[in-house]
């Protein structure tokens, strides 16, 4: 099969979709505003926390956003600012409130994690096996984590937090949340053997109970043409949370890459229910239609993307294949020529 922009596109695109760059590139229109948006996850299981109050305060502590409120997924978006320091305030019954500071200079801030903890109390109850672990962790082993956790979520020092997950697990080895970590602190380091490493660990420790180390591990098993094993890890996924997109999407990828394509469509498009305002969804969608040669679904895919990323790092690459595509189509619309007129 001739090697096309489809085939160049996407292989590129799964590079960088799986474990995307720290910072978006910078929003269109030469304006200096940027971006800030994440999600909020509980911080002791990485679950993500709906219908939390979000609040956006600038450097003296005045508002720049009203309150509102995070999605089900977790996910929040408070539009686009000014450079400058900002803090997210976070409030949520049952949890500690949270406060994240936020820089922005240059780039867009769209990938923050904002953790909050469980506050506990004399009446919680005792049967939940995670909360019983949490609960167990010796304090130098959180502080540890926590520290680790810091350095990690800065996406500045790597290096260091693996250090500081280290140390968490050599004083609580059984600290599967700390083995996490450090298999995406390795991803970042693009150390994907060690990564893998401590993702099956985190993995086996947690008896597969802990869906995080899972996710990952499909992500990477995928951007590492493994299929096969990638799959099975996405179906544990999607049963532990039936709301979290990135299940769905890395089941569709899988599939795609077995040639299961009705599957892989299936999938993909459960994905985009859950999270229609993903443009790499329909990257993936534009990808599984190519080789349906399905052209009216695959131009439907290259405009949804196009209008929600119309300056994503693939837009030009797609607009070239959306031109060579509208040729096709236009090819294809044109009636036959008459025997006798080709005659002339």
């Amino acid at each position: 099969m001739p090697l096309t922009i489809a085939h160049v596109l996407f292989s590129w695109v799964l590079a960088c979709v799986a474990f995307p760059p720290v910072a978006s590139t910078q929003l269109p229109g030469g304006a200096n505003e940027y971006a800030i948006a994440g999600s909020v996850r509980r911080e002791d299981t990485n679950e993500a926390l709906g219908d939390v109050r979000m609040e956006l305060l600038t450097s003296v502590g005045s508002t720049a956003h009203p309150s509102i409120l995070s999605a089900r997924s977790g996910e929040f978006s408070f539009g686009e600012f000014a450079a400058g320091r900002y803090e997210i305030v976070a409030q949520l019954d049952g949890y500690l409130m949270t406060r994240l500071p936020v820089e922005i200079s240059r780039f867009d801030q769209t990938n923050l994690v904002v953790r909050m903890r469980k506050q506990f109390t004399s009446a919680d109850p005792g049967g939940d096996s995670i909360t019983a672990h949490q609960l167990g962790v010796p304090q130098k082993a959180r502080a540890a984590f926590e520290k680790g956790v810091a350095k990690a979520d800065s996406h500045r020092d790597s290096k260091g937090a693996i250090l500081d997950f280290q140390r968490a697990i050599t004083i609580y080895p059984d600290y599967y949340e700390a083995y996490a970590e450090m298999g995406t602190a390795y991803v970042r380091l693009k150390d994907f053997s060690a990564a893998e490493k401590a993702l099956r660990q985190s993995i086996e420790i947690s008896a597969q109970k802990y869906v995080p180390p899972i996710m990952l591990l499909s992500m990477l098993l995928n951007d590492q043409n493994r299929a096969a094993e990638a799959e099975p890890l996405a179906r544990q996924v999607i049963a532990a949370d039936a709301n979290a997109w990135r299940g769905p999407y890395e089941l569709a990828r899988a599939q795609l890459a077995l040639r299961r394509l009705p599957e892989a469509e299936a999938s993909a498009y459960a994905a985009r229910n859950l999270k229609p305002e993903n443009p790499d969804i329909y990257l993936l969608l534009s990808e599984i239609h190519r080789h349906t040669q399905n052209p009216k679904a695959l131009l439907e895919d290259i405009d949804t993307y196009l209008k929600l990323a119309p300056q994503g790092p693939a837009a030009p690459q797609i607009r070239k294949l959306r031109e060579q595509l509208l040729k096709f189509m236009e090819s294809q619309s044109k009636p036959p020529a008459a025997s006798g007129q080709r005659q002339k």
